[in-house]
């Protein structure tokens, strides 16, 4: 029988940290979460929405003014009162519910929290870009206070008054927001968490009724909700809710909408005249109910506070996106029967589970045993370096993923060890990746990632190894470390700056996407331009990670660049851009793209049509009318390609169907 079928079951202590990380998913959108949901509209016009909101859709040319565009300087404030209600009481649900995996419940003591908080939004139209406006915005909060219990009333946030910006489509959706990479991160959190309340979706075309269906309410993404205008009036409710994450391992939550409405009265030249809206979860474990999360957000037009932020969007101190919930420590993450399992029969189950072939349970069960025992890494260490793991390769590799997952000293004390000690380069350059899986990198570990992506020693392909991994460490640190981030961009600079040799050019532009923060753009930008074509296209793919306003404009230039490569890699970039970010590219660069339709190698044609693919998702009357004619040819020629129809019908949108 396998090892693992004789285990008692694990018990699941869902505590007070678990008890907010659930009530956080439930009112935010959790990281790495992807949607499958479509929307529809009665009408057909309404697309899969954004990360943030809904999807743009395109205007033709006698369409009225969409309901969300404002010119620079216009200037817009709100009063909003929040109110939050959280019931929680897992002895509802410990008494032998089996939640999965081996695992079982145990409970603390019940929560009730209600908390009502009021507030004052400032907001001032800054520019627009492609149909998105970027509004700057200031929070002046006017306290908490508790409902139902003796607790005094909470005094106001002062840090809730940096300036902080949000970007809203034409359809008043918030896609994004943007905050100051060195600023107060848990106030960045908090401002987002509070402004993501006033989101919501307006029509298309404010000037008659429609009924359609998007993924934008309450603005996390995660409901699909119904809306209904009509002069100037929107009434909404959410028809799904997805949580996208569990509250312990191998536990499956589940989650009911019992309740759920939003209004909104839109008016000119302001985001909203008034909003309103609530909504109320009901959260079970095994069928059985837990607790339930109500939230309403009520919104009404108010006199502007003067408000005059100096603000450049270039100045490469802004991040953009969606904060994730803070960090915490999940080092004490672990099964307490783990404590008692000795090595040995922690890696014969490991070995099993290899064998099935999910990472998530072979890693898993390691990382865990590592956070229980540890004090016995260095002798998992031991057997690695001393051949146990020769010629298993997925085994080895899994070690390295357990290692840089197990968020423990130890463990990471241990790849900076592999790092800096090792003779082996193939266990050097999987301790660098580990150690960007790390939830809060030391500055140590930027150090030795960084001197070795340096090592005249190794290969070339073994130093880009190295570099790319000091870029992720980068890009994961920036939200909850933001100085370790800067430390890492930092090196990137000093590698852009300071070397002539092409490959490490090459690697330090890699490293430099996979960073992804604006403050790059300018020691990117002079490679855009470089005589070596290969530099170019490395500069090209680097600029992925950038905001639209950045990336846009360089990858338009290089549409036109005379190598095919570096064309091929800006349409490719442009793509993942556009889908990354839910912002169309500009007329220009669906034009150049379509150019590249005929006469092109396969691979910058396939690049183009994936470009005009997603601008045409995005409504772009254009590009859908470019892949229309490029489908027409395909279909109209005597030799027909499989592999440009199987192309064309990966980005076009739905309704296209060949006739037979």
């Amino acid at each position: 029988m396998p090892l693992h079928d004789d285990r008692p079951p694990r018990r699941l202590a869902l505590r007070t940290v678990t008890t907010l990380a659930l009530v956080a998913g439930a009112a935010w959108a959790v990281q790495g979460v992807t949607r499958t949901l479509a929307p529809s509209s009665d009408d057909a016009r309404a697309l899969p929405g954004p990360q943030f909101g809904a999807a743009l859709l395109g205007r033709l040319a006698d369409e009225p003014r969409p309901p969300c565009r404002f010119a620079a300087g216009t200037r817009m404030a709100y009063d909003v009162v929040g109110e939050t209600r959280v019931e929680i009481d897992f002895a509802r649900v410990s008494d032998g519910v089996d939640a999965g995996a081996n695992a079982q419940v145990e409970a603390s003591p019940p929560e009730a929290h209600h908390v009502e908080r009021r507030w004052h939004l400032d907001l001032l139209a800054l520019a627009e870009e492609d149909g998105a406006g970027v509004l700057a915005a200031r929070i002046a909060d006017r306290g908490a206070r508790v409902i139902g219990g003796e607790a005094p009333a909470a005094g106001s946030s002062p840090a809730l008054s940096d300036i902080f910006l949000i970007r809203v489509d034409e359809r008043c959706a918030i896609r994004e927001f943007g905050w100051r990479s060195a600023g107060d991160l848990d106030a960045a959190r908090e401002q987002q968490l509070l402004a993501g309340g006033l989101g919501f979706w307006a029509p298309a075309d404010p000037t008659r009724a429609a009924s359609y269906v998007g993924t934008n309410f309450d603005a996390t993404g995660r409901y699909a909700a119904r809306y209904h205008y009509e002069d100037g009036r929107l009434a909404g409710e959410a028809v799904s809710f997805s949580l996208g994450q569990a509250v312990a391992r191998g536990a499956t939550v589940g989650v009911e909408i019992l309740g759920s409405e939003i209004a909104v009265e839109l008016a000119d030249d302001v985001w909203f005249a008034s909003l309103s809206s609530q909504r109320e979860l009901s959260f079970t474990l095994a069928g059985r109910s837990f607790g339930t999360h109500f939230r309403a957000t009520r919104a009404q037009r108010a006199e502007p506070v003067p408000f005059a932020p100096q603000i450049d969007l270039a100045d490469g101190g802004w991040s953009w996106g969606v904060l994730p919930a803070r960090p915490r420590d999940a080092s004490a993450d672990f099964a307490e029967e783990l404590r008692d399992l000795p090595l040995a029969d922690a890696l014969a189950r490991y070995r099993e589970r290899v064998a099935g072939g999910k990472l998530g349970e072979y890693g898993g069960l390691l990382r865990d045993w590592l956070r229980a025992n540890p004090g016995r890494t260095g002798d998992v260490l031991a057997l690695l370096r001393n051949g146990e793991f020769a010629g298993e390769q997925v085994a080895r590799a899994g070690l390295f993923w357990a290692l840089g997952a197990a968020n423990t000293a130890e463990a990471r004390a241990a790849l900076v060890g592999v790092l800096r000690e090792w003779p082996d380069t193939a266990h050097q350059i999987a301790a660098a990746q580990a150690l960007a899986m790390v939830e809060r990198p030391t500055a140590e570990m930027i150090e030795v990632v960084a001197q070795s992506a340096g090592r005249d020693d190794l290969h070339a392909v073994e130093r880009g190894a190295m570099a790319l991994a000091l870029g992720a460490l980068a890009q994961r640190s920036e939200a909850h470390s933001p100085e370790i981030a800067a430390q890492a961009r930092a090196e990137i600079r000093g590698w852009l700056r300071g070397t002539a040799d092409e490959a490490q050019l090459g690697h330090a532009l890699l490293a430099a996407g996979n960073a992804g923060h604006e403050e790059l753009a300018a020691d990117i930008r002079p490679y855009l331009d470089h005589d070596s074509a290969t530099l170019r296209r490395h500069a090209t793919h680097a600029l992925r990670n950038m905001s639209p306003e950045t990336a846009y404009p360089r990858l338009e230039e290089r549409l036109g660049d005379a190598d095919r490569t570096v064309r091929t890699s800006a349409l490719e970039t442009a793509a993942t851009l556009a889908r990354r970010t839910d912002q169309a590219p500009s007329a220009a660069m669906i034009d150049l793209a379509g150019a590249r339709l005929t006469h092109s190698h396969q691979a910058e044609e396939r690049a183009a049509v994936s470009l005009l693919g997603e601008a045409a998702r995005r409504g772009d009357a254009r590009a859908d009318a470019l892949l229309r004619g490029h489908l027409e040819a395909q279909l109209a020629d005597p030799v027909r390609d499989p592999q440009r129809l199987a192309t064309l019908a990966r980005n076009t949108p739905a309704r296209w169907q060949a006739e037979r």
